[in-house]
């Protein structure tokens, strides 16, 4: 905390006009304090284990290349699609995101520390807003890197993989696919990020949204815009069906999914630094 400090001693306020100087150095101070304390040591095993969990098992699927056709690319691009879609999207992206995102406040009152950062000469709602960075600088690096290693791991068994990659379709998928992973590290931090503010523990909200996102296709379109799948779908280079069970409705086009998923996760984060404005800290109650 006395990083922060240091930043707020070092810079005066102007004497008209917000301090934008000042809230950047508190807001970077901010970061690299959460960084060090929270993703620099053994606490980010785990998230570095849920990121390999689609690289190992794609890696399995390379060992038995005996069984594919090295030939049949669309058939490693049909795989990858669900794979993606199904594992890397819905379990590591979400999962990782309630890690991240979900325990970021309550964790704090947990060990008794939140009260430095409200002591601190910090605003809350930039404390809220560092801590979405940090997360976001986490959650995409990760989980972006476990998309590119999954990625490469489909083709590698396939003959033509490196033409395919480099000179085909593939660099153009996997950049969208890292544009899906990102704005999903956005989507779903947002989301947890809020929900850490009003529940104990992140286990029954994850349930709550997971199961919700699980049953997305089967929702009239109106509550299907309340839904992170739903903004992401559309940007997927390779659609997948839903199956014969899955309600129609006109999925937005990337144009309107971007913005609306970028001003879905604005609103929430202005909910979360509403909310920690009206933050108590009372930890006999924990």
């Amino acid at each position: 905390m006395s990083e922060i400090v240091r930043e707020t001693a070092t810079i005066q306020p102007a004497a008209s006009g917000l301090p934008w100087a000042l809230w950047r150095r508190q807001t970077a101070a901010i970061i690299r304090l959460e960084l060090r304390k929270r993703f620099l040591g053994r606490g980010s095993i785990g998230l570095v284990l849920l990121a390999l969990a689609p690289f190992v098992i794609l890696g399995f699927r390379a060992l038995a290349s005996h069984r594919l056709d090295p030939s049949n690319l669309p058939q490693a691009t049909e795989v990858y699609a669900n794979i993606y879609q199904a594992f890397v999207l819905r379990i590591v992206v979400f999962l990782g995101c309630v890690s991240i995102f979900g325990t970021m406040i309550r964790r704090e009152v947990l060990e008794r520390s939140l009260h430095y950062y409200f002591l601190s000469p910090v605003r809350r709602e930039l404390l809220v807003v560092a801590k979405f960075l940090t997360g976001l600088i986490v959650s995409i690096v990760l989980f972006n890197l476990a998309t590119i290693a999954s990625f490469v791991m489909t083709y590698l068994p396939h003959t033509d993989a490196e033409r395919f990659l480099l000179h085909g379709q593939g660099l153009g998928n996997l950049g969208a696919y890292l544009l899906v992973t990102t704005l999903g590290c956005v989507g779903y931090g947002a989301v947890f990020l809020v929900l850490g503010f009003f529940f104990r523990s992140p286990a029954l909200p994850a349930l709550a949204v997971f199961g919700w996102e699980g049953i997305h296709f089967l929702l009239p379109p109106l509550l299907k815009g309340v839904s992170v799948v739903h903004y992401l779908q559309p940007l997927c280079p390779v659609p997948i069906s839903e199956g014969p069970l899955a309600i129609l409705s006109d999925a937005p086009s990337p144009w309107l999914a971007i913005p609306g998923l970028l001003l879905f996760s604005t609103a929430l984060l202005a909910l979360s630094a509403w909310k920690v404005r009206k933050m108590e800290v009372k930890y006999e109650e924990d």
